[in-house]
């Protein structure tokens, strides 16, 4: 009987030892998960409806991964600011841009169309665009960037464009334009490589830098006429790193510029059908691709349309 009485006891002992540590789990589980609840409905309530549900999503994620506070003092400086909504586009703005907004979203209308037409047929994704008017403000909403100079930003995680809007643009409203089509093509082209399952990680920043430089002055009918340059190959401007080191205030070089040039020459070339090519490039090297699409290497193509673009201004 003791020895039964021993067994039974034993077992009793093991289960509960058993028991304890499950329970601590599922508790702890239930209690992280009345927390996170508490915290999302909290940010859901308080996130203006007018972004989409992916910015939403982001917003949920950012405050798992980063203190809550700043999320909620993102979200409560948007609350703040006026809001123009439509279906492929939501404006913030200050009282004193209602103008520009509209503007903004009519623009936005207009790369839609101008994108369809000459690069591919693509329903992008709808876009948040932030317009500020205080640097130190416009600054502390953007992610970590290695930037000078910045008027602008588009954040792919986000889906929204930043936009530090200035004196300059309240004279001249182009400036404005340029730069809202310049960011929304960066968007246009990350969605539209993800509608092809892939992002834009293969391609060179100078490749699509270049397109944004060059739609955004399209947008506005803007032609540069060429000015020499201290050119740089553009195999060093293919990170992000290297755009931004090269772009920097005491850089000799003019990146942007440069970019435009090469996409123009490429367009006046009757390669623009060449440029869904190279976006949508899943396997070959960006460049070999490159040679293959236009007949010229990299290096022959920036010789030739440097020495086109002089004889050009000469005449």
């Amino acid at each position: 009987m003791r020895f039964i009485r021993f067994v039974i006891e034993r077992k009793e002992t093991l289960v509960t030892k058993r028991i304890q540590p499950n329970l601590m789990v599922i508790t702890l589980t239930a209690f992280s998960t009345a927390i996170l609840s508490v915290g999302n409905y909290a940010l859901e309530t308080s996130l203006p409806h007018s972004l989409s549900p992916r910015v939403k999503n982001q917003f949920y994620l950012e405050a798992m991964l980063v203190e809550k506070d700043r999320i909620f003092e993102r979200v409560s400086f948007l609350k703040t600011l006026e809001n123009m909504n439509e279906k492929k586009a939501s404006v913030f703005y200050e009282p004193q841009d209602e103008e520009l907004a509209g503007s903004a979203i009519r623009h936005i209308r207009k790369m839609q169309f101008y994108h369809n037409e000459w690069i591919d047929v693509h329903d992008a994704l709808p876009v948040t665009l932030i317009l500020y008017r205080n640097p130190l403000i416009f600054q502390q909403h953007l992610p970590f960037h290695s930037y000078e100079n910045l008027q602008a930003l588009y954040v792919p995680a986000q889906e929204t464009i930043h936009l530090l809007v200035t004196n300059d643009m309240d004279e001249n409203s182009d400036l404005f334009l340029e730069l809202v089509g310049h960011e929304y093509t960066h968007h246009w082209i990350i969605s539209y490589l993800s509608e092809n399952k892939l992002d834009n990680r293969h391609l060179p920043r100078w490749f699509e830098e270049g397109l944004a430089e060059y739609a955004g002055k399209q947008s506005i009918r803007e032609v540069p006429i060429f000015v020499p340059l201290n050119f740089i190959p553009f195999t060093r401007l293919h990170s992000v790193k290297d755009w931004a080191y090269q772009n920097r205030r005491k850089s000799s070089h003019r990146p942007y510029r440069q970019s435009y040039y090469a996409i123009d020459q490429l367009v006046r070339d009757g390669n623009r059908s060449k440029i869904k090519s190279l976006l949508l490039n899943k396997q070959k090297n960006f460049y070999r691709l490159f040679e293959e699409e236009t007949g010229e290497s990299l290096i022959e193509f920036e010789v030739r349309f440097l020495r086109e673009e002089f004889m050009n201004l000469k005449r």
